[in-house]
């Protein structure tokens, strides 16, 4: 293969810088909100305290916006009952401000919602039965994430009717918008000059529901143009491209969102608003509900007491204020000035077309070729909350597994110490083979299923490394892209084995710039050596995940599958 695409390009200091002020602009965001969740509280009600906020923060790479909210307790509240809430982000803001005023209300139940935003995978691996810090109530923005959860995390969680709507939009530099010609078509813009950009329809509902309105009315000519050129500048997320438009609009002139993400953008960062552009065919919705997904019934209750809440007039009116148009008492938003066509709620898109578009995007993206490793040392049975490490691992990996395109080329081997062959650390438990092969499939499942049967030993990890990455040299294909995926809790201790310096010189001597291998290592708890794994990763240009908890795992495990770079169709 020639001049292949580094795995991960890496973040540099000004992004890193980007990502921070973005950060620090939603907190002002949170700031505002509060002030006027205080005010409004106290015409409600006079005598209640002061209201009190927790802003959002910044995860990794990615910003994954989270916020709590929490009032002064009534007189009668001995103590407020958490609830867990994972929001999607577009809501998040929304949802958090509408919680602060339920709880403030007088006749409100003695609860505190904690409001944090996750992406549609997060949520899904993390919703598995076994997870670490499960949520009560999720509001997902499509209903084809529930339908996904239930049939990859086995959830059988029942779907609600949506609360609130927003209609997929185009986010525009006003200067490119006030240069089109009229109001444009689906075509028009997905075929056209090339300066639309999408978040990865594969794990974005912005990206999934551009593809499957655009794709019906693209000619076959078309789509075969126009898909790999979106697949070369394609982003993990909307997040993503809004940083890349406030840095350089040339860099993310036009991209798909939903109208509340581009209401939060154009309120927090008023140096760089954009306006909205609709085409002419209309746009589907991004559409929230609120889903019980707890296991305690006094928060499930909760949960519903919430759920009818949304449906008042009050709650429609702060919905408002975000971006969001209550599905009982609609209220639309102003669109910015500048802004090109009417906006307006289109009809939901359905399972079929959502499959349509990203069996499409598949065929014309990067496939895989996964060895993913997994640490089985006696570390690995540590106990997580009723479950543990390799439990916990165990069920994400599995979840993660499922969303997996069919076409996945996956091997699975397991290390500790003396665990393989003549002692070697290492033992390959199913060699990598295609996912769309039932017998492949069955027996990476059996092979996941069947870790916790070798907990034990040290944690040769080096040797492992260099053994796996050989391997996956051995079975390359320079049709898709090629790594390793290390996941361990500890680090090396096997005292025969090489060290850091041996297996860098080993890695650097055998890196073939025409035939790439990335290793990707994903370190789980506090007794990782960080420095030594982002070292190995870097030097074959892929990257290192910390996940400091167990429970970190679901955040982890996305970003690893998901958080890509796409560059001449291929994406890594």
């Amino acid at each position: 293969m020639s001049d292949p695409t580094p795995p991960r390009r890496r973040i540099g200091p000004y992004e890193q810088s980007l990502i921070e002020s973005r950060a620090r602009r939603e907190a002002l965001e949170a700031e505002r909100a509060q002030r006027a969740a205080r005010w409004r509280s106290q015409i409600i009600a006079a005598a209640l305290g002061v209201l009190l906020l927790a802003g959002g923060v910044v995860g990794g790479v990615l910003w994954r916006g989270a916020r709590e909210t929490t009032s002064t307790a009534a007189a009668s509240c001995a103590g407020r009952t958490p609830v867990s809430l994972w929001v999607s982000q577009a809501a998040q803001p929304a949802l958090a401000a509408v919680a602060q005023e339920y709880e403030s209300a007088p006749a409100s139940p003695c609860v505190h919602f904690l409001v944090t935003a996750k992406s549609p995978v997060e949520a899904m691996i993390g919703l598995g039965p076994g997870q670490p810090g499960r949520p009560d109530g999720w509001v997902p923005d499509s209903a084809q994430w529930v339908q996904r959860a239930n049939a990859t995390a086995k959830l059988a969680a029942k779907p609600a009717e949506p609360f609130a709507k927003s209609p997929l939009v185009i986010a525009m530099d006003a200067q490119q918008a006030g240069r089109l010609g009229g109001q444009p078509s689906w075509p028009d813009l997905v075929a056209g000059d090339g300066t639309l950009r999408v978040s990865d329809p594969r794990s974005t509902t912005a990206g999934m529901l551009t593809l499957a309105a655009a794709l019906p009315g693209l000619s076959r000519e078309q789509g075969r143009t126009a898909l790999p050129r979106l697949a070369k500048t394609t982003a993990a997320s909307v997040d993503e491209l809004f940083r890349a438009h406030d840095a350089d609009p040339a860099q993310a002139q036009a991209f798909p969102v939903a109208e509340a993400d581009l209401v939060r953008h154009n309120r927090v960062s008023p140096g760089h608003t954009m306006v909205s552009v609709t085409p002419r065919e209309g746009t589907p919705p991004f559409e929230f509900s609120l889903v019980d997904v707890a296991t305690d019934p006094a928060r499930a209750r909760l949960v519903e007491l919430l759920r009818a809440h949304l449906a008042t007039p009050a709650a429609a009116t702060v919905l408002a204020q975000y971006g969001l148009r209550s599905t009982a008492h609609p209220v639309a938003p102003a669109p910015p000035k500048g802004s090109v066509g009417a906006v307006a709620v289109g009809a939901s898109v359905d399972a079929g077309s959502v499959t349509a578009a990203t069996d499409a995007w598949q065929a014309v993206t990067a496939e895989f070729s996964l060895l993913s490793v997994f640490d089985v040392s006696g570390s690995m049975k540590q106990k997580v909350g009723s479950s543990t490490r390799i439990g916990v691992t165990q069920e994400a990996a599995g979840i993660a597994l499922a969303t997996l395109p069919a076409s996945t080329k996956l091997g699975l081997w397991m290390f500790s110490t003396d665990i393989g062959v003549n002692g070697v650390d290492y033992r390959e438990l199913a060699p990598i083979g295609r996912l769309d092969d039932p017998r492949q499939r069955q027996a990476v499942v059996q092979a996941l299923g069947s870790l916790s049967n070798h907990i034990g030993g040290g944690t040769g990890l080096y040797e492992t490394i260099w053994a796996a990455y050989q391997q996956a040299q051995q079975d390359y294909d320079p049709d898709r892209v090629n790594a390793v995926v290390i996941l361990t809790d500890g680090r090396n201790d096997d005292p025969t084995g090489m060290t850091l310096q041996q297996l860098e010189a080993k890695l650097q001597a055998a890196w073939d710039p025409q035939r790439p291998v990335a290793v990707t290592t994903i370190g789980v708890g506090p007794d990782v050596d960080p420095a030594a794994l982002s070292q190995i990763s870097t030097m074959t240009h892929s990257r290192f995940y910390a996940a400091p908890s167990a429970g970190d795992m679901k955040t982890v495990l996305a970003r690893a599958l998901f958080d890509h770079t796409c560059k001449n169709g291929r994406c890594v």
